[in-house]
């Protein structure tokens, strides 16, 4: 019996440090070869790596608010958590609205999400969805930064997965990065991922709330906008709606601020 729970232990850390090295730059050492069932697996860890995500950037924040203004931060960690994620959902957004907003036809959307280079549409969207995190955090109180992206890393990274469950992968098996992921996320996978919200409910119970419900909405809406433009979800869209989420977070984190 010990041996069993040593290995489900042993199993289940290998699958954190797999979710670690796919989805940010940290590094995990001696990990470099993983089959597609246990990066299907290690999804469960997506939100957590958010958490770990969100704690760095706070972190940040908290060391360099004493000795920086307060803009200066925030500039500072978006560009730390860019450099921490290897700007995995950013470039995701942006392929997105390249294929989206330079194409009607469908293949040729796949066609153009597919180009390495960021066009026209691409680079507005970088750059909206980046001013717009950093308005929304500017607008904050310093002491509510600091939980804020904890709350937006953390819950944004709930809404990929989700967006997996109710879509079909439609993207080109051999060049998307997201293929291993995209056959299969079971109930326990959920389950896992979806823990993540019971601290943030402990510690911010009305925000999380709050939050949760209008990524719900936000999930329907993600859903139909992916199977009317493209017929499903590609890895650039995953990362597509990771970015939108988290500036939604952010939009009702300041809303609850203001209307309090």
């Amino acid at each position: 019996m010990t041996t069993d729970v040593h290995s489900q232990l042993l199993r289940e850390v290998r699958r954190l440090r797999i979710a670690l090295m796919y989805f940010t730059r940290i590094p995990v050492g001696g990990l470099s070869v993983w089959t597609p069932s246990e990066l299907n697996n290690a999804m469960r860890y997506f939100p957590w790596v958010g958490i770990l995500v969100g704690l760095a950037c706070s972190g940040i924040f908290l060391l360099l608010i004493p000795w920086l203004p307060v803009q200066a931060v925030i500039v500072l960690v978006l560009v730390s958590h860019c450099l921490l994620t290897g700007c995995f959902h950013e470039d995701g957004l942006a392929d997105v609205c390249d294929g989206f907003g330079g194409a009607f036809d469908r293949s040729e959307k796949m066609q153009i999400m597919k180009d390495s280079r960021v066009g026209t549409y691409g680079v507005v969207g970088l750059w909206s969805v980046l001013m717009l995190k950093f308005a929304l955090l500017s607008a904050l109180p310093i002491a509510m930064i600091p939980p804020l992206l904890l709350l937006a890393h953390g819950l944004s990274r709930l809404v990929p997965l989700s967006v997996m469950c109710l879509l079909s992968y439609v993207g080109d098996p051999e060049e998307s990065r997201v293929k291993p992921v995209a056959e299969s996320i079971t109930s326990i996978d959920l389950s896992v991922a979806g823990l993540v919200v019971v601290p943030l409910l402990w510690f911010w119970p009305i925000a999380t709330l709050v939050m949760l419900f209008t990524l719900f909405l936000l999930i329907i809406v993600l859903c139909q906008l992916a199977n009317r433009q493209i017929g499903g979800y590609t890895g650039d869209y995953l990362g597509f709606s990771q970015q939108i989420s988290e500036v939604v977070v952010y939009i009702v984190g300041v809303s609850l601020w203001i209307s309090a």
